[in-house]
């Protein structure tokens, strides 16, 4: 599919038509994504659209707010691989957005990879091999288990969440364990399924932050039902595939990109300017607003 396919020059003005709405919802739901230009989209009326869009609004602890529906995308300059938004927590947003105040004018490219197609694509040996949940691992310092326990239990501060109120979490959502670790912080694991069918379309879709980035936290590990952890040569061929069904966003200042978080991976090609020089905001939300 060429980009320009994704592409939805909404009317030119303030307001948002029903038409409009029911032209991005069905793009969503078929495609994974659109692309909206030409509509000089501000902060503010990027954070209006994704509040209507979604039944609620997520975040990254890690991040910068930048409007109370905003955070600030600053991960480093170099290339970021495919993966989807926050794929290595019980609750990965339904739904991102990216809104570009100002491109970069080299580089920075965000990738998108349709999910569905790169399933399609896999051999019968793989998608068996990932049929299973695999367990995904890693340390979190408490100030980050604080923040996200805090925005998932509605707790107004996160320096008042206590290790009750994680364990509470932890029992809310099956597949996920604890175990304690130094300075407050916890060995985390949760299993996920690389493979998943709960995207606007129903499709299976290799959606997952497998090749994806760590940059404001520790790697994680990704381990088989059986035990074993993933080879750095089956990483190596799924770059590869995946690589065949992603395309680029060479962004323009305003331009609205909108994402099924659970239908297709997202990343970026190296930054090939100074960090100034590029502001890109990103809001993730859980749940389609069926009056949107």
């Amino acid at each position: 599919m060429n980009i320009e396919q994704s592409v939805f020059d909404l009317e030119q003005s303030r307001s948002y038509p029903a038409s409009s709405h029911a032209e991005i919802k069905h793009s969503l739901r078929e495609q994974g994504w659109i692309l909206l230009r030409h509509q000089d989209y501000d902060v503010q009326r990027f954070s209006e659209l994704m509040t209507a869009l979604c039944q609620k609004l997520t975040y990254d602890p890690a991040r910068e707010n930048i409007t109370q529906q905003s955070q600030k995308v600053d991960a480093g300059t170099q290339a970021v691989g495919l993966h989807i938004e926050n794929g290595t927590t019980p609750l990965p947003p339904d739904m991102i957005a990216f809104f570009s105040e100002v491109s970069a004018s080299q580089g920075s490219q965000t990738t998108v990879c349709d999910g569905h197609a790169v399933y399609n694509s896999l051999s019968e040996q793989l998608k068996q091999k990932f049929a299973a949940p695999m367990t995904i691992s890693r340390y979190l310092p408490k100030q980050i288990w604080q923040k996200y326990v805090a925005t998932a239990l509605n707790i107004a501060e996160a320096d008042n969440v206590t290790w009750e109120d994680l364990n509470k979490f932890i029992q809310m959502i099956p597949g996920q364990a604890i175990i304690p670790a130094h300075e407050g912080g916890v060995e985390y694991h949760l299993q996920m399924n690389m493979i998943r069918h709960d995207n606007l379309k129903g499709v299976p879709a290799f959606a997952n932050t497998i090749l994806g980035p760590s940059y404001n936290y520790q790697k994680p590990k990704f381990t088989f039902a059986d035990g074993r952890e993933i080879s750095q040569e089956l990483i190596a061929e799924l770059v590869e595939l995946c690589e065949q069904h992603t395309q680029e966003i060479d962004w323009q200042d305003g331009d609205v990109a909108i994402i099924d978080n659970k239908r297709l991976m997202h990343g970026r090609r190296e930054i090939l300017v100074p960090l100034e020089q590029r502001k890109l905001y990103i809001s993730m939300g859980l749940g389609l607003n069926q009056t949107f």
